[in-house]
């Protein structure tokens, strides 16, 4: 620490510092995949690309049919009221006629902003990563993070590492969702 505290004012020598730590010192940690029966792998891109628009994504577990639904446009399922039968007028959602289905929410500010942090830290393009930790560090983040990403090289890198944390994000709830299923079997075939 005495060290850094020195060189806290040089950025040459503080880059030579990371550097020397990220080839010598760090191991990047192994991920670990996610893996889900090959069956659901085109739902998963599906849903991905569903929250990535930020809509709700319902999944028929039966038939691996996939729904993507605005908000405003969800179905309260326990309320039948005139209301909502006018505004749903001409509009034909099957999710609500599933018996076996599986729900995912467009992920939070917060989830999005730790993708953000995610793809800021494994770039290699130092003076990007520069501009996208200082974007990510002030007032309006997700706009100076947009504008800086889509003003640089790594913009399809962006959309790529964000489509494939998303689909990390929905082969987690998927796996936990199936363990929960063949646990309820597994119970029902004891009894």
């Amino acid at each position: 620490m005495p060290i850094l505290y020195t060189v806290k004012e040089d950025p040459i020598k503080l880059e030579k510092i990371l550097t020397f730590l990220l080839d010598e010192i760090y191991v990047e940690p192994d991920e670990e995949e996610i893996q889900v029966p090959d069956k659901y792998l085109k739902a998963v891109s599906e849903i991905a690309d569903g929250l990535d628009a930020g809509l709700f994504c319902f999944l028929n577990l039966d038939t691996l049919e996939t729904e993507d639904v605005p908000e405003s446009f969800l179905y309260d399922l326990e309320e039948d009221d005139e209301e909502t039968d006018e505004l749903d007028d001409g509009l034909d959602f099957k999710y609500p006629t599933w018996e076996n289905r599986m729900s995912f929410e467009p992920l939070e500010s917060n989830e999005s902003f730790e993708i953000m942090e995610m793809f800021t830290q494994q770039l290699e393009d130092k003076k990007l990563q520069s501009q996208l930790v200082y974007a990510l560090s002030h007032k309006k983040p997700f706009a100076n993070f947009k504008f800086h990403v889509d003003n640089s090289n790594y913009r399809q890198d962006w959309f790529d590492f964000k489509k494939h944390q998303l689909e990390i994000h929905v082969k987690e709830l998927l796996s936990m969702q199936l363990e929960n299923e063949d646990g309820k079997l597994e119970l029902e075939e004891q009894n």
